[in-house]
């Protein structure tokens, strides 16, 4: 039975074949050109339970980044998108997501890809999505240490009165009341009184001692106290005021986009082959369904 219609089926699976080609060409389907880049997080602090890796590629596909991207390459008028039309945000976002991929190997690096008709904007692309991951991070960080850099700015302020004001009460301590170091004065009156010199300014510190220096010893332990979260405040202060202003990158790139010569889409021999096997099974299923009208009627 396929004898009689070996030419029927061949011409169908040929004239597939040439249409696949024709309408395959650059002039029914524009190539798209693939640019890569393949990148690692650094100098990371994880905000979550999620790797370096999760979070980097969870900045990548952020809409900040989306946006930056495209007003940075007028995407709407690269992809021919009418901004004024309603839904075109939604088209945008879709052409995007369709042409910029980005995800994570399984090394845990992450992989940032661009398609377009153009492979210098594809490579260019793959670029500017990364140097505003790190201006995106930078900003997020610094950010944070102002937060922090206003906060312990604000209690070492607080602290530095404290300070201030706990010398003071020690200061009146020893003005008023003679008391400075109670070690030293206390063998100073004992050696005194050991010679047989005892009253005077001797006797009369002593007394304060007894009298105000639990008072005395209260103070002067919190005001050490205080000195030191001071200069913990302080340090934290430094820090975050040197992290606020630092310039770094947090991503090591081990492989760089470059400009594509060799077009990724379409492909026409896979085209080609598909179509060729499809007008084949056609023809036979053409082929089929005629000899199986015929067989009733011939009985």
């Amino acid at each position: 039975m396929m004898s009689k219609w070996k030419w029927h089926i061949l011409t169908i699976t040929v004239v597939a074949t040439i249409l696949s080609i024709v309408f395959s060409a650059p002039y029914f389907i524009h190539p798209k050109y693939k640019s890569s880049a393949t990148l690692y997080p650094a100098n990371i602090i994880c905000l979550s339970d999620e790797s370096e890796s999760e979070q980097m590629l969870q900045m990548l596909e952020s809409d900040d980044i989306k946006f930056y991207i495209i007003e940075k390459y007028d995407l709407y008028n690269h992809y021919a998108i009418d901004s004024t039309a309603n839904g075109s945000l939604a088209k945008m976002m879709k052409y995007y997501e369709d042409n910029v991929i980005v995800e994570k190997t399984p090394n845990d690096a992450i992989m940032v890809t661009v398609c377009d008709e153009d492979p210098q904007i594809a490579s260019d692309m793959v670029n500017s999505i990364i140097e505003d991951y790190d201006r995106l991070v930078l900003k997020i960080n610094a950010e944070k240490s102002e937060e922090l850099y206003n906060i312990y700015s604000n209690t070492a302020k607080e602290k530095a009165r404290v300070i201030d004001s706990l010398s003071d009460i020690l200061k009146k301590f020893g003005t008023e009341y003679g008391m400075i170091d109670e070690k030293s004065q206390t063998r100073a009156y004992s050696e005194a009184m050991a010679q047989g010199r005892t009253g005077g300014d001797a006797s009369t510190i002593l007394k304060n001692w007894q009298e105000y220096g639990a008072e005395y010893k209260k103070t002067d332990s919190l005001l050490n106290s205080t000195i030191q979260r001071y200069n913990k405040d302080l340090k934290i202060c430094e820090d975050a005021q040197r992290d606020m202003y630092k310039k770094q990158t947090y991503s090591n790139v081990i492989s760089r986009p470059y400009p594509a010569d060799k077009k990724f889409y379409p492909v026409r021999w896979l085209i080609a082959l598909l179509s060729a096997l499809g007008g084949f099974l056609i023809g036979i299923l053409a082929v089929a369904i005629i000899e199986g009208c015929r067989k009733p009627k011939e009985e």
